[in-house]
């Protein structure tokens, strides 16, 4: 993401407590900071756009019916994400089939100031991101939660801790395993070969946060 994430948790705070005196138009501004923040974790899980947006607008009233349950001097951030985190593993169980996680959804990229690209590049991106789309399919749930909050998200090993609600310990086992397990079907893909540029990728996930 090339988007800075949303993690000034005060402002939360006065707005979450103006909600919650009686103020519902301060749920407003929460809606517009974090909207595409939960969309991108519920596309990444899903990986269909119109699904994740209902499912984002879910989302969002869930919280604003629970809100009332969040505990003061929380994040709400790490609250929401958990919340949109289970939405999305709960509609990709229930699919008939396996969704993949994308690399770039394009409905989303328009506006983006990514810069602009020529017809050849467009053509090897598409490729590439259809081969990593290949690969995420084959890996499961319990891999492509960690994979979306790392890599859509790009949240710490200790915030991704905090959504799954578990250990630092076994966020970077399970981010290791969830790596691997990528690896192992995008080189299944491809080759080994096209790999190898990514072994220096993320070298501190099993040894360090940020």
């Amino acid at each position: 993401m090339s988007e800075e994430r949303p993690d000034i948790p005060d402002e939360d705070g006065a707005l979450i407590a103006r909600f919650l005196e009686g103020d519902v138009a301060a749920f407003d501004p929460l809606f517009l900071k974090y909207q595409d923040y939960v969309y991108n974790i519920i596309y990444g899980v899903i990986g269909n756009a119109e699904e994740a947006r209902d499912l984002t607008q879910e989302v969002f009233v869930q919280a604003y019916r629970s809100l009332h349950q969040f505990r003061r001097g929380a994040r709400f951030a790490t609250w929401l994400y958990r919340i949109a985190l289970n939405r999305a593993l709960d509609a990709a169980r229930g699919a008939k089939r396996w969704r993949f996680l994308p690399l770039l959804d394009p409905s989303r990229s328009a506006g983006s100031g990514v810069a602009e690209v020529s017809p050849d590049q467009a053509v090897v991106q598409h490729s590439e991101r259809e081969v990593v789309q290949q690969a995420l399919q084959r890996c499961p749930l319990a891999h492509r939660d960690v994979l979306v909050l790392r890599y859509y998200q790009q949240l710490s090993l200790e915030e991704i801790a905090d959504v799954l609600g578990c250990s630092l310990g076994a966020v970077k086992v399970r981010l290791h395993r969830a790596r691997r397990a990528f690896k192992d079907h995008y080189a299944a893909l491809c080759g080994s070969h096209a790999v190898d540029a990514q072994e220096t990728e993320e070298t501190d996930v099993a040894v360090s946060t940020r």
